[in-house]
């Protein structure tokens, strides 16, 4: 199934793919921690990313995985002199690949926060965004009490649900769906009054459905995202900041940020 929210047609059901193309590519999970030449040597970086969260990763219209994570999963490829490889995974089950080693890294704007922090290790961050409680002009959405009676669509899984979750009152409305398109779906057609995400894609979903007139209503958190690798991996770590580094110095991730968001990069937080 197809469907027209924003940044051309994106096929929801493509993180599926994901499970027996992970378990293909790295087969038995060792015990060892990650290094540096452990990558070298089988001369493939495996990265997972989200297909379905326009801008920063999608389905183009080659069926190709394109935006602005993928980007720099193979830019980070590139710098280390291995092939890229993307796997498509999903909110749910983006930090499980990680752990179990289906995949080597992650870069699918995997939001820093304490909770993950016990699970994965965060590099330094790459990006920052604006999470919000989204909905049309013509409802009055003020205060987060209000979503006793107003509901509001979410990616299971999300750093957006866990902000929800945090701050709603008993009773709260809060319609849970796989993936970060479904949720925009349910508002756009009427499923959900209101929705929460990124400002980002906000704006895509905005253009795409006009009539709608959507804006902001609550902003629940500035939110910065980061590379994760395993709890274990403290070398390869080392070696993505030293990364992302590079390409702030150089002006590449300015330009991948231009690209893909329409704007220049922004002081990022200090992690």
């Amino acid at each position: 199934m197809r469907v027209r929210v924003g940044l051309g047609w994106v096929r929801l059901a493509v993180v599926t793919l994901a499970v027996a193309f992970g378990s293909c590519v790295l087969g038995a999970a060792s015990g060892h921690a990650q290094t540096i030449a452990e990558i070298l040597a089988k001369k493939t970086l495996v990265i997972g990313s989200l297909v379905d969260f326009p801008p920063f990763g999608f389905m183009n219209d080659q069926q190709k995985a394109d935006g602005f994570d993928i980007d720099l999963a193979k830019l980070m490829a590139k710098y280390m002199g291995v092939e890229a490889v993307i796997v498509p995974v999903a909110n749910q089950n983006r930090i499980p690949y990680l752990q179990t080693k289906k995949i080597d890294v992650l870069i699918a704007s995997l939001g820093i926060t304490p909770e993950r922090s016990k699970q994965v290790m965060f590099t330094d961050p790459y990006v920052a965004v604006d999470v919000a409680i989204f909905a049309p002009k013509k409802l009055a959405l003020t205060d987060i009490q209000q979503l006793t009676t107003v509901s509001v669509a979410v990616a299971r899984g999300s750093s957006q649900e866990g902000y929800i979750d945090a701050i709603a009152p008993p009773g709260a409305k809060i319609m849970r769906f796989d993936g970060e398109m479904a949720p925009a779906k349910a508002l756009v057609t009427g499923l959900a009054d209101a929705w929460a995400d990124s400002t980002i894609l906000m704006g895509e979903i905005a253009k795409a459905n006009p009539s709608l007139e959507i804006e902001p209503k609550i902003v629940l958190k500035r939110q910065a995202n980061a590379i994760a690798v395993r709890l274990d991996a403290f070398e390869f770590e080392h070696w993505i900041n030293t990364f992302l580094y590079q390409i702030k110095l150089s002006g590449e991730l300015d330009k991948l940020h231009r690209k893909w968001l329409g704007i220049p990069m922004p002081e990022l937080p200090v992690f």
